[in-house]
């Protein structure tokens, strides 16, 4: 229940996202952010992208392993499972 209730979240969020994105204030960076890291244990392709951005940049994924401890579990298997 709790993963149908994550994807469901992720998507509203990221749809969400798109739609605020071009707004001045960088909330729906955020919004997109935190949407496909809800989605990303649940779906293969999201982890495929996050996955590639991690791999294009070391800074971020540096600050994600470093931060790992501090997240819920939900996301600490995102950053596992997306590990470049």
């Amino acid at each position: 229940m709790l993963a149908i209730f994550h994807q469901i979240m992720g998507s509203v969020l990221v749809v969400a996202g798109i739609v605020v994105l071009p707004l001045p204030i960088p909330l729906g960076l955020l919004m997109l952010v935190i949407g496909l890291a809800l989605l990303a244990p649940y779906i293969i392709p999201v982890q495929n992208l996050v996955r590639s951005l991690r791999r294009k940049n070391t800074k971020l994924n540096n600050q994600l392993v470093r931060w790992r401890e501090k997240f819920p579990p939900v996301i600490q298997k995102t950053i596992d499972r997306t590990h470049p």
